[in-house]
């Protein structure tokens, strides 16, 4: 069984919640954009997120972050920049469908705006995932992280 809020119903409810945000910044012009997978590991509600490699240029060397980055003229609009975003940092393919919605935008140190686009990648599998060397911490020294109930008891 499905946990609930992951579920068919949780899903609308939070599409439903989210609808009036995710219009007004949906086309909005932002400096970046972030993904919050929502996924199910070993059945359990989880989030994923990213350690940035201490190699990379700028200000975001050995960050925690969900993955994403910054909007490329090329991309129709924040959501497909996270959606890119996280193709190339992690080799996942999140579709436009799975996408529940936009959650206000934060402000980064820099006051850059940056909308975070929340999407349920459903069951994940760790290994099945491909970390892009040039962006986060190499495959064997970094797996991206989960946090989940079952993997962090309190």
């Amino acid at each position: 069984m499905q946990p609930d809020c992951l579920s068919a119903e949780g899903e609308r409810r939070c599409r439903q919640l989210l609808a009036r945000t995710t219009a007004r910044f949906r086309a909005r012009p932002a400096a970046a954009a972030v993904l919050v997978p929502l996924c199910l590991v070993r059945g359990v509600p989880s989030l994923l997120y990213t350690l940035r490699s201490s190699r990379l240029t700028g200000r975001h060397q050995g960050d925690v972050s969900f993955p994403g980055g910054k909007c490329d003229p090329a991309d129709q609009d924040v959501v497909h920049t996270a959606l890119r975003e996280t193709q190339e940092e992690l080799g996942l393919a999140v579709s436009e469908e799975q996408v529940w919605g936009i959650l206000q935008p934060v402000h980064d140190t820099r006051k850059a705006t940056v909308v975070p686009v929340l999407a349920s990648v459903g069951p994940l599998d760790l290994q099945s995932l491909k970390p892009n060397p040039e962006e986060l911490l190499a495959p064997g020294a970094y797996q991206p992280r989960l946090i989940s109930p079952e993997l962090h008891p309190s």
